[in-house]
């Protein structure tokens, strides 16, 4: 947290933006939808292109999707072969989208083939690298959560998912907001009951 706003995070915060639009494309895919692009750029911004598919669930897919993998790859720390597994898919499902969907030759292209590889080759190389790949990204995945919630509740929800969702259903977030709201809110809720649950299951083991 010292060092959130310097160089030193700013490529991991980065690569965390990608994985928020990952789980968004993932989620176009998994309801039957079909991926067009996906962008991410150095000001932590990015957007995924999608036609068809179930929308709620896509536009859920970015924030809530981040907070449950960061939870599972702490979470999996009880199971370690398992969270070389999960290390291992993360990684990879990162690569095969950016090589499918991001064009070539942006930061955003190297930086998730990169960055994908890295976590794969982690994951692959022993239980001791898979365990520091995963409980880094996991902690990672879970404070840029925190950090998406603030500006989804304080700042303008209207701009975020929960407010293109709120204008899918037929309410502009700009004219009536408590549709955002209240979606950013469900979000936050359910992303940190499944934090709370990955941590504490790790303290009682640890007790135990």
């Amino acid at each position: 947290m010292a060092f959130w706003d310097t160089g030193l995070i700013k490529p991991f915060r980065f690569f965390v933006v990608l994985v928020h639009e990952v789980n968004h494309a993932a989620a176009a895919l998994l309801t039957g939808g079909e991926v067009v692009e996906i962008r991410t750029h150095w000001n932590e911004s990015g957007h995924t292109l999608a036609r068809g598919g179930i929308y709620p669930l896509i536009s859920a897919a970015g924030y809530v999707g981040s907070a449950l993998i960061g939870s599972l790859l702490i979470y999996t720390g009880l199971y370690p072969q398992a969270q070389r597994f999960v290390l291992l898919c993360i990684g990879a499902v990162c690569m095969g989208m950016t090589m499918a969907y991001t064009p070539l030759g942006g930061v955003d292209f190297f930086l998730g083939i990169g960055g994908g590889f890295v976590l794969c080759a982690m994951a692959i190389k022993s239980q001791r690298m898979a365990r520091v790949g995963s409980v880094w990204m996991g902690v990672m995945l879970c404070l840029y959560s925190l950090f998406d919630f603030r500006t989804d509740l304080w700042y303008h929800a209207e701009r975020t998912d929960a407010g293109l969702l709120s204008a899918y259903w037929g309410l502009d977030p700009l004219q009536v907001p408590y549709l955002a709201y209240l979606i950013a809110l469900s979000w936050v809720l359910l992303s940190l009951a499944c934090m709370y649950r990955a941590m504490r299951a790790l303290v009682l083991k640890r007790k135990s």
